[in-house]
Formats: structure tokens, C-alpha cells, sequence
């Protein structure tokens, strides 16, 4: 990512820089020896014990004398010229729902006090065997179930503004991002979950379609929505690590760049322009423009049963996760979860046969879709308004009062509703709020490459946005 201010996040002679390397310019430092994985892994280290107190976005963390050891190991594997894969030395974090082996693993509640990982999920064994060293474990939702707010393991607090959401579930793992605690941080996503703490934490957030990413070894309370996904500074640095970690059976239907309509962008503009408030439209349209100057091809045309669609999968997620609730001893949970598991038992007859019948036509609109345009993947805001205040259960938009529930997920759930692959980047902060706003591709499951190829092309056009407000105070 680029920084207003000019300060580049890259450093070639290895000195301790405002946030950590990206992961081309950190391999280009390995090799050379500008920098060594235990340097790297100091700067990380220095930063969340000065940081994390405040901002809660690692939950556990790996002892420092495990994590110092498998370092110097890295290091004398690099010094030998034998790193073990295009991660090597990379540090990430992993969301606290995901298994990693010797860490506690109560993905964020009380119903798992106690317990602790015998095993890697396999999405983190692969990165360990790519090289990668994991810091800790990220907080969460309970359960990662959405909401804003964790009685049993405090969630993330949002670094542009302590008051307002840091999204969910995936909390910690963009607050983390946000504050440069590692380079690359793994979450889950089943309706958002790894894309909305990316938009208000102001990093990129990616979800591939389901198996992309290893789902093997975590809990999987909504198997049909459910994609593990990666956050990190920049679309580059996801871009490197979907390559090196997505499942190899997991291929594509598409040649990541098409030599016709590569960057032909579908803009579903009434739905835009109605759910939308003022200063959202107003971002959203001066991304547009500086995306059409730079060689962008933008068309107009909604999609038919968008809204029905996306909210088909709130019942879905509702229904899978209340029947995984309904096999669990409860009384330890929050109120808010044992809200989830009444209202999912109070679901009419049918409305599941009914969701997933808007769902399917959501999907073969969304083909049809882009297939009538000529373009590649369909563009919108990432949340038609910006981070609100944590409690918030209502905003404006344009003079009328809507809930925050479910009108925030207009855009981003309809990819899990259909197994999208979804992205979202910076586009800007919003003048009054002063946080960050997001803009979202999606694009048919396979797609992964091409959306990550208009992602990093995007990226070089979109306004940069400055340090997090932590990061400047201790610079």
C-alpha cells in the first residue's frame, strides 16, 4: 500500500520501518540479506507488545521462545539458500476459529474455555510449510457469528476510530492488518466476515470460493457459506499468498487476465445509488472516475434479484449455524448467541427451500450478468455507509432512518449467498467519520486470479490512504 505522507512502506538496508515489508520487496530482502527473519520478527513483536493492549487484535500469541527458535531456523534455512516455499519468513496471524497447534482455540467463547489446539488447521499447516511463521491467534465474534461486541474475549477495537465497528467476525485479523503485527493474516468469511473488518480497518480483505483456501481441520458452522480468506496491506501481497496457499485441486475457469474485457467493471447503479448514503455515493463515484482515466471500462446495469439473493443468505447462515447451536450446551454462551439459536428455531417452514432458490437466481443473474456486459467482475461500495458506532443499531441514509442490521451487508453477502470470490481494497476516508472506505469486486468462483489482477491494477489508481492513527502518534 501507498501512503499519503510519501514515508515508503519498504526498506532495503533492514531498518525498522512503519509497518513490515511487502512480501515481494521482504524475499527481495531475505536473499540479499538486507534484513534477517528474526529482525523481522523484533519489529512485529515490539510493535504488538506497544500496541495490542489498546487495539485487542491478537487474542494468544506463540511463546517467545517458540516463535524466536523457528525463526533462527528460517534464517539458517535462508542462509543456506533452501527457504521452504515463497513464504519463507513471512509472519501471519490466524483468526482465533481457526486451529493452531499449542494455542488455546475457544474461537471467541466461553462454550470453549480451555481448550487448546493439538493440531494446525490445514490452511496453516500449508502456510508453515510455505515458510510462513505464525504470531498468535486474532479475536473474533463468538463462534464467528457477527456481532459487535464479545463478552467472553473483548474483540478488536478500530484503529481510525476506538467508538466505531471494526467489523466482524474476522475482528482482530483486520485490526492486526491495520497495525502492521504481521504481513499476512488468515480469517474465515460467511457473509463479510473477512471483508468487513478490511474496509473499515482500511487494508484489503479477499474470500475465494469455498476450498480455495483449506477449510479442513476448524469448526464449520455454515458449510455453504463458509470460505477461508486473507487480509494484508496491499492486493499484491494477498495476490502472493492465495498463490502460494490455495488448494491445488482448487482451479480456476478462467485465465487470470482475458485479452477482451479484462477491465470491463459491471456497476449495478440503482442498487448503488439507493442503499448507499450521500458521502458513500460521493467516494464511490470518484474511485469510479479514477479507475475510468486509467483505462477501466465501467457499465451500468443492475442485476436482477440482488437484494432477495443477498438476503437469502442471512437465512441460510441463520439456519446452519442455529442447528449446529442446537447440539451445544448453551448456558455458558452469550445472550446474543442463544438469541441467534432461538431466532433460527423460529424460522419459518420452507424459508430455507426459499432462500436457496433466490440464492440460485442470484447466481444465474449474476452469470448472466456479466456475460451481457462483457465484463470481468461487478463493482460496488464495500458498506453503504461508513463504520458506525459500535452500538449503533440505526443510520441515515439520505433522511431516512434504516437499521445497521441488515442493511450493511447489502453488498457484500450476495457473494457468499452465490460462492462468490470477492475483494475488497481501500478507496478512500470518509471527511466527516474520518475512516476508511471500501470498494468491492466480485466475480464468479474460479475467478480468483482475474479479480486479484484488476485488484493490484485498481490499486495504483485508488487515492492512498495515510498510516493508522496508532502507527502516526508512535512514529
Amino acid at each position: 500500500m501507498r501512503y499519503a505522507h510519501g514515508m515508503s512502506t519498504e526498506s532495503t538496508d533492514g531498518a525498522r520501518a512503519d509497518i513490515l515489508p511487502g512480501l515481494a520487496n521482504w524475499a527481495l530482502q531475505l536473499a540479499q540479506g538486507h534484513c534477517t527473519v528474526p529482525a523481522l520478527l523484533e519489529r512485529a513483536s515490539e510493535r504488538i507488545a506497544r500496541l495490542n493492549s489498546r487495539w485487542r487484535a491478537i487474542s494468544h500469541r506463540v511463546g517467545d521462545d517458540a516463535l524466536a527458535a523457528e525463526a533462527s531456523a528460517r534464517q539458517a534455512e535462508a542462509s543456506r539458500g533452501q527457504p521452504r516455499g515463497p513464504l519463507h519468513g513471512v509472519l501471519f496471524t490466524v483468526k482465533g476459529n481457526i486451529p493452531v497447534a499449542g494455542l488455546p482455540w475457544t474461537e471467541g467463547s466461553a462454550l470453549f474455555a480451555g481448550r487448546r489446539a493439538t493440531h494446525d488447521a490445514g490452511v496453516v499447516a500449508r502456510a508453515r510449510a510455505a515458510g510462513a511463521l505464525v504470531v498468535g491467534s486474532t479475536t473474533l465474534s463468538e463462534l464467528a457469528m457477527y456481532g459487535v461486541t464479545n463478552p467472553f474475549e473483548p474483540m478488536g477495537l478500530n484503529p481510525w476510530a476506538a467508538e466505531r465497528t471494526a467489523g466482524g467476525s474476522s475482528t482482530g485479523a483486520g485490526v492486526a492488518a491495520a497495525l502492521g503485527f504481521a504481513q499476512v493474516h488468515l480469517g474465515t468469511d460467511s457473509g463479510g466476515s473477512v471483508r468487513n473488518p478490511a474496509c473499515h480497518c482500511g487494508v484489503v480483505g479477499f474470500m475465494p470460493g469455498i476450498g480455495g483456501l483449506s477449510l479442513a481441520g476448524k469448526a464449520n458452522y455454515t458449510p455453504s457459506l463458509t470460505s477461508v480468506g486473507l487480509m494484508a496491506s496491499s492486493a499484491d501481497d494477498v495476490r502472493m499468498a492465495w498463490q502460494a496457499l490455495r488448494e491445488a485441486d482448487y482451479r480456476p475457469v478462467a485465465p487470470p487476465e482475458a485479452p477482451d474485457g479484462a477491465r470491463r467493471l459491471l456497476v449495478p447503479r440503482m442498487l448503488v445509488d439507493t442503499m448507499c448514503d450521500e458521502a458513500t455515493r460521493a467516494l464511490f463515484a470518484a474511485a469510479c472516475e479514477r479507475l475510468s482515466r486509467t483505462g477501466f471500462d465501467l457499465i451500468d446495469m443492475d442485476i436482477p434479484g440482488w437484494l432477495e439473493g443477498e438476503r437469502a443468505a442471512g437465512i441460510l447462515s441463520l439456519a446452519e449455524s442455529g442447528a449446529a447451536l442446537a447440539t451445544m450446551d448453551l448456558s455458558r454462551a452469550s445472550e446474543g448467541l442463544r438469541a441467534r439459536a432461538a431466532a433460527a428455531g423460529a424460522l419459518a417452514t420452507g424459508a430455507v427451500e426459499h432462500a436457496r432458490a433466490a440464492a440460485a437466481r442470484l447466481g444465474e443473474g449474476l452469470a448472466a450478468g456479466l456475460a451481457r456486459a462483457g465484463a470481468s467482475a461487478v463493482i460496488t461500495p464495500t458498506w453503504p455507509f461508513a463504520a458506525p458506532p459500535i452500538e449503533a443499531v440505526e443510520v441515515d441514509i439520505g433522511g431516512r432512518r434504516v437499521p445497521v442490521d441488515p442493511h450493511r451487508n447489502c453488498f457484500v453477502r450476495a457473494a457468499n449467498a452465490v460462492d462468490a470470490c470477492a475483494l475488497t481494497l481501500p478507496m478512500g476516508l470518509y471527511p466527516d467519520a474520518g475512516v476508511p472506505a471500501g470498494l468491492h469486486l466480485m466475480a464468479p468462483r474460479g475467478h480468483e486470479d482475474r479479480v486479484l489482477a484488476l485488484a493490484v491494477a485498481a490499486e495504483t489508481c485508488l487515492p492512498p490512504l495515510p498510516l493508522a492513527p496508532p502507527l502516526r502518534s508512535a512514529a
